[in-house]
């Protein structure tokens, strides 16, 4: 291993992966935060970068539902090691908010105190878990009221956070939930630092 990589808080990041999710969902957040680990090698960043792995049910390829193929490196009981879970959403996600061995490992993660975000319909995933429940969250315009039924208080907002969750809006915001994301626990000025590097300016 390099010798840089001694000296770095290693901020570990398991993303939920499932058949059909939305790619960009993944997508927008991954980039993001998987620049920070360039942006520290390039001696931007001086102390912590993102390290990003996928975590499901099973490992092994999952396909998405525009056909992009991912692979599911380490099984949902690998997620205690991680310092931050993310939950995308797309069409999967309704098969995935009903699996029990999901559910619990998302309500686990949330109630070790860690960060736990989602984006577009993936706070269905975090809704039926229960964590949304008394929370201010959102999630795709077009379902984001159905949060209520949670007990959620849905809001129209690119990204919310309440506590120790975050929720994105639909697909695109999955790049401001990553930025919000290293705010959080990298500060301010990294997270304005990644969004210059990514070339994104966020909707007015």
């Amino acid at each position: 291993m390099e010798e840089w990589l001694f000296m770095a808080r290693i901020i570990k990041v398991g993303v939920l992966a499932f058949p059909d999710l939305e790619e960009l969902d993944l997508a927008g957040a991954w980039e993001v935060l998987g620049a920070t680990r360039r942006l520290f090698r390039e001696g931007v960043f001086k102390d912590a970068y993102f390290e990003l792995e996928t975590v499901g049910k099973e490992t092994g390829p999952v396909k998405c539902y525009h056909d992009l193929k991912i692979v599911v490196e380490k099984r949902l009981d690998a997620l205690p090691g991680h310092d931050v879970l993310f939950v995308p959403g797309g069409p999967g996600r309704l098969k995935a908010q009903k699996d029990s061995a999901i559910l619990e490992a998302v309500r686990k993660f949330y109630e070790s105190g860690k960060i736990i975000a989602s984006v577009c319909t993936g706070a269905f995933i975090l809704a039926e878990a229960g964590i949304l429940k008394g929370k201010k969250a959102t999630s795709f315009h077009t379902v984001v009221n159905q949060l209520s039924g949670y007990g959620a208080c849905p809001l129209k907002e690119r990204v919310v956070v309440d506590g120790n969750v975050v929720t994105g809006a639909g697909i695109s915001s999955s790049i401001d939930v990553g930025i919000k994301l290293v705010e959080i626990m990298m500060g301010r000025e990294a997270a304005e630092t990644v969004t210059q590097w990514v070339e994104y300016c966020p909707p007015s």
